[in-house]
């Protein structure tokens, strides 16, 4: 082994087998499958968590989810591609479950912040042929989202909707939020 110690062997075939596998958003995707619940903000459009989404088992789109720790407050892109930069537009009056394994068990339903723009917290419009792809809660329901304030919230959490008869999904994943 002329150059090479074999502790610096084994790092070179640790980095050749690691970067055999992509992370996006702190999860990891090898091969199509997801591991691990950890997760990073800093790979988003949005500083949210990336999560794959399927229909019938097949890979279908993105849903990337942004909690705020100051408000208890969630918003939701549902996206086609990994970037973002390819809306999956849902009828306005599309409903989107977000379950929460904490504390206890607990759906939470995003909607349309209104159907005239739906904008984001940037103020940019998500309004496509009376479609979007932006969701939120708790918007103007009254439901209180004190429950999902704070730093140190995390629970394991899956989305899922239905729209004309077809049900999506993502897997579970670890919800934490993006902190100011």
């Amino acid at each position: 082994m002329s150059g090479f110690t074999k502790p610096a062997l084994l790092l070179s075939l640790l980095f050749i087998i690691a970067g055999c596998v992509q992370q996006k958003g702190g999860h990891t995707y090898s091969h199509g499958h997801t591991h691990g619940h950890g997760h990073s903000h800093s790979h988003t459009l949005h500083d949210g968590i990336l999560v794959p989404l399927f229909s019938a088992q097949q890979h279908v789109g993105f849903a990337e989810l942004k909690l705020h720790d100051d408000k208890g407050d969630l918003e939701l892109w549902l996206t086609k591609d990994e970037a973002g930069g390819n809306p999956f537009d849902l009828p306005l009056n599309s409903e989107i479950a977000v379950s929460l394994s904490k504390p206890g068990t607990k759906a939470v339903a995003l909607r349309v912040r209104n159907i005239e723009m739906n904008e984001d917290e940037d103020g940019k419009g998500n309004i496509r042929d009376s479609k979007t792809n932006y969701f939120i809660f708790p918007g103007d329901t009254g439901a209180d989202a004190t429950f999902l304030m704070g730093k140190d919230f995390a629970s394991e959490t899956v989305i899922s909707f239905v729209v004309e008869g077809v049900r999506y999904t993502t897997g579970t994943f670890k919800l934490r939020p993006h902190t100011h």
